[in-house]
């Protein structure tokens, strides 16, 4: 039965294969490596940069039928680690972490292809069927460094640090070898939110413990905890790395990092904050590579990048993306000077922060306490010759005064608005205190946007007809496109702990256009507005999220949860 059982197994290339995490062609390049380097094959795939620990893991835990492990103990009870021999431990390579009430073992490896001899081998010893877990080799390593020999400072991960000031690298290295335990928690608790492609770390002090959450696809999710008597010396080490002031707990802190992992940079955004029972962490992470995204990489449809790549072809004239915090703005406004970039024009950006850094243009970081705020930077680059300029955002009237002024003067304005959707952007200039009839002369379009998460490859999902309150949206925009009865995905997959695996773009791109130019000269309500965008081509961003629901990227109840409902 065991045999039978094993010769069902995939290798481990054609099993991410098949689920489509890797193409042919990166796996051909991950066996050379392999052959290279001696490197097992997923320690070869990871290290350059095709998956993550994380996708390997939920792939061999589904083809070996056992779960993962998702939240990292704190501890293990001494008397269930006495459980087992220190050798069987060793040989079998696992790690005992509680016992059920029935008497069964929850045991924790690294090495999928031992769940057979595992499963045996502890029921020989206790009598009982094991409950096993997987994990990565990386979160195994802290365990077995934690828990088994005690010596956790020995594990093989470190940071790599972009320090200016070598004295202070200096301490740096000094505080680790003080510290080395936190310094390894730390480490790990980075390294687990790339592995898991978190776009931030919260680390929040609760009465008697620390609780670690990571945001994966905008979602918030516990990970772990931690002792409260070490959040002291973590807060101590993180703001060591962001070169924070470390005698500071009673007021806020910003500050920032730099770490390479597996041949690819991340910059970290650290945020400090005094709580009721200490400081808080956020952690920003930013992938470098990000900063070479195109619009075609964002999620737009065709129809809405061939609109956007139409407002970048004018010399001059203002372009703004709008949306809540966390939409997608700063990545789309990259993907746009990606676009306009080459060593004919000039490209001057005001950020706050420089979340990604861009090669070839001139990029600066606004610093409110010393006066240089948007409306400085922008007097100050009109005496730069540039020939497109980048705000971060319009946050008031002298900003946005200036920013029109630019794009009136023959420079091409890009900058963003929080506003709920394109046309109530207008409103909003309005309500800054901007003339309509300059917004009607210089506006040329608004991307509204905000991202929904995409269907996970590995949840099985069913066809089932579109919902009745669709069908009024699917006769007036797909009929010609799509079957009445086309694919439509359940949020509750089947066999599927993660539904949901990254983001993706859904936005509405409007076009000023004459009649639109005419209307907002005139102050014409936003419902006005609107009705003469949709006129003038522009396809709500609902009609968008519906798009991808019937092609099978995202979920009717993803779009509900971020998209305002629009009327017809």
């Amino acid at each position: 039965m065991i045999f039978e059982r094993k010769r069902r197994y995939k290798r481990l290339g054609e099993m991410l294969l098949e689920k489509g995490f890797i193409t042919e062609n990166e796996l051909a390049r991950a066996l050379e490596y392999k052959r290279e380097t001696g490197k097992p094959l997923g320690e070869a795939l990871v290290e350059l940069g095709y998956v993550t620990w994380d996708e390997i893991t939920h792939a061999l835990a589904e083809q070996f039928g056992v779960e993962v492990l998702d939240t990292i103990p704190t501890e293990i009870p001494a008397d269930v680690l006495a459980k087992l021999p220190r050798n069987v431990i060793e040989d079998l390579h696992i790690i005992p972490l509680k016992e059920e009430e029935n008497g069964r073992l929850v045991i924790v490896t690294d090495t999928a292809t031992d769940i057979s001899r595992i499963e045996s081998s502890i029921k020989f010893l206790t009598g009982k069927e094991p409950k096993i877990l997987l994990t990565s080799p990386v979160t195994f390593d802290y365990l077995y460094k934690t828990f088994i020999t005690g010596n956790a400072e020995d594990m093989n991960f470190e940071p790599v640090y972009v320090e200016e000031d070598i004295e202070e690298t200096e301490v740096i290295s000094e505080e680790e070898e003080e510290n080395a335990p936190i310094v390894k928690l730390v480490s790990m608790i980075i390294h687990r939110a790339i592995e898991k492609e978190a776009s931030d770390i919260h680390i929040e002090p609760a009465r008697n413990y620390v609780r670690v959450r990571y945001r994966m696809d905008g979602m918030l999710k516990n990970i772990m905890t931690y002792p409260k008597s070490q959040h002291n010396a973590v807060v101590i080490r993180i703001k060591i790395m962001a070169n924070l002031d470390i005698s500071e707990r009673r007021r806020p802190q910003d500050g920032k990092f730099f770490m390479k992992v597996a041949g690819e940079q991340y910059d970290f955004r650290v945020s400090t904050m005094p709580s009721v029972y200490g400081e808080t962490v956020v952690m920003r992470i930013l992938k470098v590579s990000s900063a070479n995204k195109r619009l075609e990489d964002l999620g737009f449809n065709e129809y809405n990048v061939q609109r956007i790549k139409k407002m970048l072809t004018s010399p001059y004239g203002i372009i703004l993306v709008t949306g809540p915090t966390g939409s997608g703005k700063s990545t789309t406004l990259v993907a746009m000077i990606n676009e306009l970039k080459n060593e004919a024009v000039n490209i001057v950006t005001a950020e706050d922060p420089v979340e990604y850094t861009i090669e070839g243009i001139t990029q600066c970081q606004v610093r409110p306490e010393i006066g240089l705020n948007f409306a400085a930077y922008l007097r100050s680059f009109l005496r730069q010759d540039p020939d497109i300029i980048m705000v971060g955002e319009i946050r008031d009237r002298e900003t946005a005064q200036l920013a029109i002024e630019a794009s009136m003067t023959g420079h091409l304005v890009l900058s963003t608005l929080h506003t709920n959707d394109a046309p109530s952007a207008v409103d909003r200039l309005r309500n800054l205190g901007v003339d309509p009839r300059l917004v009607s002369t210089s506006l040329l379009g608004i991307i509204a946007q905000r991202l929904v998460r995409k269907i996970n490859p590995r949840c099985k999902t069913e066809k089932r007809p579109l919902r009745e309150d669709l069908k009024v949206y699917w006769e007036q925009y797909y009929k010609d496109v799509y079957e009445p009865y086309e694919y439509v995905p359940s949020n509750k997959g089947e066999s599927c702990e993660d539904m949901y695996r990254g983001r993706t773009a859904v936005g509405e791109v409007l076009l000023v256009d004459e009649l639109m130019r005419e209307k907002i000269a005139d102050g014409s309500p936003v419902k006005d507005l609107e009705k003469a965008a949709i006129m003038g081509g522009m396809r709500k961003m609902f009609v968008d999220g519906l798009e991808k629901v019937l092609k099978g990227e995202t979920t009717v109840e993803e779009v509900f949860r971020v998209v305002q409902t629009p009327e017809i």
